[in-house]
């Protein structure tokens, strides 16, 4: 059963997710398709460019978050029902790694965890899925 602490912790990820960095940081990585090896290896080997820090703080972001309800810090049936963003960011990071198979390297090893163990979410990553076919 959720607690208040739960969801004071899910209302402060919230909060941290309107922040206008991280706001530009989703609309780049959510809308980002690449078309070519060289075009993800210029971002990623760039640590100047601004979208080599949005592909960083998006997905940074999205692991502490999991890794949060991973550990038993926030209610997993609570925050399954607010994780959506997150478990886009894994799939399409998935998805760039088989389309840039040795040039996307970046995984969610937290998002992937909590998804194996929790039934919403591992269907809600099977509906986004269908999205990078």
């Amino acid at each position: 059963m959720a607690t208040h602490a739960d969801a004071e912790l899910i209302l402060k990820l919230y909060d941290l997710r309107r922040e206008e960095i991280c706001r530009e940081a989703r609309k780049f990585f959510i809308n980002w398709s690449p078309v070519s090896g060289d075009e993800v290896k210029a971002i990623l080997n760039d640590g100047v460019k601004n979208e080599n820090a949005y592909i960083r703080q998006i997905t940074t972001y999205w692991e502490m978050a999991f890794s949060l309800v991973n550990t038993g810090a926030i209610d997993p049936t609570l925050f399954a029902k607010n994780c959506g963003e997150g478990i886009l960011c894994m799939v399409k990071c998935q998805y760039l790694a088989r389309k840039f198979p040795g040039v996307w390297t970046r995984t969610m090893p937290e998002v992937e965890s909590f998804v194996a163990t929790n039934e919403a979410s591992r269907a809600r990553m099977e509906l986004m899925q269908k999205r990078f076919v």
